[in-house]
């Protein structure tokens, strides 16, 4: 008798232990403030799946989806951060800061909406209410390429690997000299292909002070839009060219520890014209600064145009990361034209257009500013070598603006 009480008891207290847990998660579920106007069903879905979904999907190159309310909820916090810190999207240029084409952006209300959500309790919205599923998106954006080049074989990033790099030479087989408007990339999985730069093989030459043939043809990034040149502009493939593909490759937390492979397409578009402009480079490149000597957080530097330019675009060729920097045209006259202000990342390096063409008359300064506001950027842009030999000199920024001349000018065979 004594143990079937005993047990009974005990049955009991366990029973009553529950409950209590119970009506205390209740409760406290119960007074969790609700205080968005905005639901996820209603309001931030077609955001989502308008703006982020070519990242943010189940295959996508992003850690997590939030094409559902249960994916998007438990990631409430993390959005706001990446919001207010305006790391997503991943767009790095400032707003209002010169006038750039197709600015991956979010509008202020959208902003607003996504935040009063995250930081109001997250509501759902109607439980029953069925929302259109989102599936991954994986195809050529401008239709197919009139010059498809598969990768020659599959690249694996292996089980014990997070990061890779591959580079490849892709022959085009071109046998006369052909006009590129657009270069886009098809990843063959696209939730590790995190950024690639696609380039024109091209012979050494000396260095000039005129503008040069610009052979990168695209810095590609995921959710990344190929841009056609427009006004007669374009990319002069020689006959027989290679291209050269160098791809980044980086897994997510989901895929730690897994062998994944990859065989990635480049697609090249060519141009309806036997008579453009070519798109030429102009170096933009910050002083060599001996190691060691980053007593200035701030360098500024510039380069001198020697004949009439118009600016088209302009793209970080070599730059640290998490540092800021400003782009301003300065002409003869004393006239500034705002150009660019970057916050760099890593992975996000893109070529930015120039809603219109900026003219650059002879004698007109490109003049940028770096803030190197990062104390790591400075102790690994200018530390001193483990031996003891004299440190290096180091140049910590190299830009390339596009331009084409403002007088036609020969084209070389």
């Amino acid at each position: 008798m004594t143990v079937i009480t005993t047990k009974v008891r005990f049955i009991l207290i366990t029973a009553i232990i529950v409950m209590g847990v119970a009506l205390a998660v209740q409760r406290g579920e119960a007074h969790k403030a609700i205080t968005s106007k905005y639901t996820y069903n209603d309001d931030v879905f077609p955001i989502f799946r308008d703006r982020c979904s070519r990242c943010h999907v189940t295959g996508g190159v992003a850690p997590m989806s939030l094409m559902t309310y249960d994916e998007a909820f438990p990631w409430a916090e993390s959005i706001r951060a990446e919001l207010v810190s305006a790391h997503m999207p991943p767009w790095n240029a400032d707003d209002g800061f010169g006038d750039l084409k197709r600015a991956h952006t979010l509008s202020p209300n959208e902003i607003d909406i996504i935040l009063t959500w995250a930081t109001g309790g997250n509501p759902r919205g109607a439980l029953d209410q069925k929302l259109p599923e989102v599936a991954l998106k994986n195809e050529w954006t401008m239709g197919a390429p009139d010059l498809a080049l598969r990768m020659p074989a599959e690249f694996t990033v292996a089980a014990d690997r997070m990061e890779d790099t591959q580079e490849v030479t892709l022959a085009t087989g071109t046998t006369e000299a052909r006009w590129v408007r657009a270069v886009d990339l098809l990843p063959g999985t696209p939730s590790i292909v995190r950024s690639a730069v696609i380039s024109v093989k091209a012979a050494q030459t000396p260095p000039s002070s005129s503008p040069t043939p610009e052979h990168v043809l695209v810095r590609w990034v995921p959710g990344h839009d190929p841009e056609p040149i427009d006004s007669g502009t374009a990319f002069r493939l020689p006959a027989g060219a290679e291209l050269v593909a160098r791809i980044h490759y980086k897994k997510t937390w989901q895929f730690e520890g897994k062998p994944l492979t990859d065989r990635s397409t480049v697609g090249v578009y060519f141009a309806q014209t036997k008579d453009a402009r070519e798109l030429l480079t102009v170096p933009i490149v910050s002083p060599t600064l001996p190691a060691g000597d980053a007593r200035d957080r701030t360098v500024t530097f510039s380069r001198t145009i020697d004949e009439d330019l118009q600016a088209l675009a302009l793209s970080p060729e070599q730059v640290p990361p998490n540092i800021t920097l400003q782009v301003e045209a300065v002409r003869p006259d004393g006239s500034r034209t705002p150009m660019i202000r970057l916050n760099t990342r890593p992975d996000w390096d893109r070529r930015y257009w120039f809603e219109h063409p900026l003219t650059l008359p002879r004698g007109s300064k490109v003049e940028v500013i770096a803030n190197l506001d990062d104390p790591d950027i400075l102790s690994s842009a200018f530390s001193a070598p483990s031996t003891p030999r004299a440190p290096a000199p180091v140049s910590i920024v190299r830009l390339a603006l596009n331009v084409v001349p403002a007088q036609a000018r020969p084209i070389a065979p």
